[in-house]
């Protein structure tokens, strides 16, 4: 009787078996679209805040572009101020009792108003004269002067005045400062609401 040998079943090596290189191309391919789901997220996540962001800036970069100038009305507070003009002059005050600057006086026509619910005082600490981060102080003594008449009267009394609500006054704020102070580009008058100046504004001067 003749015995035929069974043929030994070669068995395949696995990196051989189609069905483990469909399983490998399936994980691939899995792992490429949640990769680029989560960049999509991410970018989304992104042009959504630069987008809220964007409108904080413009108003930003609005208001730093807001400049005052004179004959402007600024509100600081409860105040409004206005330069009605200025001019430069070596001497102020009445004929008889005249105050000389020591180097030039700059002196500013500023009407207040009282847009409060009570009473204020109207003092020469309201006013700075201001070059860059340079101040320089009112001449108290001269713009008292600059507030009167020509024949020594105190016709436009100013500065020291109670102003009620609702109420403006004019009058010339004085600084002493040289001619080159006067014509400097960057010359603004810094306006305050009070002694201690709670609130503050310049006002361009040329």
């Amino acid at each position: 009787m003749i015995t035929l040998a069974k043929k030994e079943k070669v068995k395949k090596p696995f990196y051989k078996k189609w069905w483990v290189w469909a399983i490998v191309v399936v994980v691939v391919a899995i792992g490429f679209n949640s990769a680029g789901g989560t960049e999509d997220k991410a970018d989304s996540k992104t042009d959504t805040k630069n987008e809220a962001s964007a409108p904080k800036k413009t108003a930003s970069a609005d208001k730093e572009k807001k400049t005052n100038k004179v004959g402007d009305t600024v509100d600081v507070g409860t105040v409004a101020y206005k330069v009605e003009s200025k001019s430069v002059a070596d001497t102020v005050g009445s004929e008889y009792l005249p105050e000389n600057a020591k180097e030039k006086y700059l002196v500013l026509k500023v009407t207040i108003k009282n847009n409060g619910k009570k009473p204020i005082t109207i003092a020469d600490d309201f006013f700075k004269l201001m070059k860059g981060d340079t101040e320089f102080n009112t001449d108290s003594v001269a713009s008292i002067a600059s507030n009167q008449e020509k024949e020594g009267s105190t016709g436009m009394d100013f500065f020291y005045q109670e102003l009620n609500p609702e109420s403006s006054l004019t009058g010339n704020v004085v600084f002493d400062v040289p001619e080159s102070v006067i014509n400097d580009k960057a010359l603004q008058l810094q306006v305050q609401t009070g002694v201690f100046g709670t609130e503050k504004d310049l006002i361009n001067l040329n």
